[in-house]
């Protein structure tokens, strides 16, 4: 197995990502704290490790519709940006919160959301973080879709086991 390498090259995506990390963190961090620290780490990884899941599955050699960063080698980089994951994912249920979006205001909620993720991601793009070969931004939105669902389902599973945790 070898190691994790260095990029050839640091250039305008690894300064996007150390940016970004800089800039999502310090938001978090400033924010009123509204959640408990075991539910805010959950989130924190849920994200990331979801985006992680869907990176290899799409960018994997077998099917190979986009590349992460410079090259389709995993490198450090590659790891360091599932890190930027994590603050959006957190952030989204912070304002899912903050708003006291329910009902019908979920699905909106959850299709600007994915608009959103979309638009960032095109960002992404702009800065080559994401290399696309067979794969369209516009296939993204689909994908934002899905997981911004799955992840409010997941923090309604930790808030209620949370909940259930506090009574006994």
């Amino acid at each position: 197995m070898m190691p994790l390498q260095l990029p050839k090259t640091f250039d305008e995506n690894e300064w996007f990502i150390i940016i970004g990390l800089i800039l999502s963190y310090s938001f978090i961090l400033w924010l009123p704290k509204r959640f408990p620290l075991s539910l805010t780490i959950l989130l924190l990884l849920f994200g990331s490790t979801v985006a992680r899941i869907y990176d290899h599955l799409l960018s994997s050699p077998d099917l190979n519709l986009y590349n992460i960063m410079d090259s389709g080698k995993y490198e450090w980089f590659d790891v360091i940006s599932y890190f930027l994951y994590a603050p959006f994912s957190y952030l989204y249920v912070y304002l899912y919160e903050r708003l006291n979006v329910r009902g019908f205001w979920i699905l909106p909620y959850i299709i600007i959301s994915s608009i959103i993720g979309t638009l960032f991601e095109g960002v992404n793009a702009l800065f080559h973080v994401f290399n696309y070969h067979g794969w369209k931004l516009t296939y993204s939105f689909s994908v934002y879709l899905f997981v911004q669902a799955l992840t409010l389902l997941f923090y309604h599973k930790i808030k209620h086991f949370h909940h259930m945790q506090k009574k006994m």
